[in-house]
């Protein structure tokens, strides 16, 4: 992996805005807006850098890929971070309810399995990835019935931003720049009329922040997949027809972080942690990346690593590349518990060096749309499936 500029190469860390402005992240109950960079590095390696809000704190994010896909392993998967933001964001939400209820909770864990499917031919233009309803489990120790434990339960992810991703049946529009030159797309396709600089010189302008983080990496690998039980590179088939299973756990500490672990459980793949907080802003301490800030990154990486993919399994010359993703949200305001929150359309800019045609640049990138399992889940609404247990009451 290309040499992070953070002296100890942790996966994620913060960084200075990419402006000079103050930050100007919005409250709760109005639209907030994150905008992830994201590049590719080498093989199927990549980093994005994730602003909250106009002007906002900024996270950056190291990405790979398993075996699965000849990845090196050594940072997470895409869907670890959509997993980790999901989790994050149930976890903030029912603590959220539980408090503005003044009910007092002893421990408060999520556990998550999110499946998807990726089926047809790379080369015939029929490949494509859907995703199917998570499975959200909560446990929680509370001097209350499981009953009203459930009420809450069901009551966060109402006001969870991450959830209202997978709920409100997304369009997501696009623009295509190759080699420095804006390329049209499709009749009918969701364009976007303007598009952002490239974000290139943008990586050596965030700069990390100095003693900002725990003591702690925010995010690690815990412990490797079995070597015999690897699958080799069964993602880089032209033909497919298989399910990917992701599990999750997650539990809030008593430092007021978030501690989540996932990994990959087919193809099977290595456990990383990740540690997750509240913003400023919402009454946490910032101190790690919020649920969205992870959401948004795994849509970043996945979307990348389908461009990748594609452009290996059709051997077309794609040197480099990189994105500009906006993800829309709008949380309820604190206390308004019935109300529930929205996600916005997502646009995504991309940008492209190589020896293609404009045809083959417009085919790489609805490709890579079309199997993007997380773009998948944005556009065909899931109706989530949770299940809750009083641990107070065992």
């Amino acid at each position: 992996m290309e040499p992070s500029p953070a002296d100890d190469h942790q996966i994620a860390y913060p960084v200075h805005g990419l402006t000079e402005a103050a930050p100007t992240s919005p409250q709760r109950g109005q639209e907030l807006t994150l905008t992830t960079r994201c590049r590719a590095l080498q093989g199927m390696q990549k980093e994005a850098i994730v602003q909250r809000g106009v002007n906002g704190p900024c996270w950056r994010m190291l990405s790979d890929e398993g075996p699965w896909l000849n990845g090196t392993d050594l940072a997470p998967f895409p869907l670890a971070f959509f997993t980790a933001g999901l989790i994050s964001s149930y976890l903030a939400e029912f603590a959220a309810v539980a408090a503005a209820q003044k009910l007092a909770l002893s421990s408060l864990a999520v556990s998550m399995d999110n499946y998807y499917s990726m089926e047809g031919s790379a080369l015939q233009g029929t490949m494509r990835g859907s995703a199917l309803p998570v499975e959200i489990g909560f446990r929680v120790g509370a001097n209350t019935s499981r009953e009203h434990l459930l009420q809450l339960a069901y009551a966060a992810a109402g006001r969870s931003a991450a959830d209202a991703y997978l709920r409100n049946g997304l369009a997501s529009r696009f623009s295509l720049t190759a080699n420095g030159i804006r390329v049209n797309l499709e009749d009918g396709a969701p364009v976007i009329v303007s598009a952002p600089d490239d974000p290139l010189p943008l990586f050596d302008a965030a700069a990390p922040l100095e003693a900002q983080a725990p003591a702690t990496q925010i995010i690690e690998k815990c412990a490797e997949a079995e070597a015999g039980s690897r699958d080799g590179a069964v993602g880089l088939k032209t033909e497919q027809k298989r399910v990917v299973h992701v599990h999750g756990d997650g539990a809030l500490r008593g430092d007021g972080l978030s501690e989540i672990k996932v990994a990959c459980v087919k193809p099977v793949g290595s456990l990383f942690r990740f540690l997750s907080d509240v913003p400023r802003e919402e009454g946490g301490s910032g101190r790690a990346p919020c649920g969205l800030t992870y959401l948004s990154a795994g849509l970043s990486f996945c979307f990348m690593t389908q461009l990748g993919r594609y452009a290996q399994l059709a051997k077309q010359d794609l040197q480099a590349y990189r994105i500009v993703q906006d993800t829309r949200f709008t949380a309820p305001a604190a206390g308004d518990t019935p109300q529930t929150a929205r996600a916005g359309d997502i646009d995504t800019h991309v940008y492209v060096e190589g020896n293609e045609t404009e045809e083959a640049s417009r085919r790489l990138l609805r490709m890579g749309e079309q199997t993007c399992y997380l773009h998948a889940a944005a556009r065909m609404p899931l109706k989530n499936r949770i299940r809750l247990q009083n641990t107070s009451e065992n």
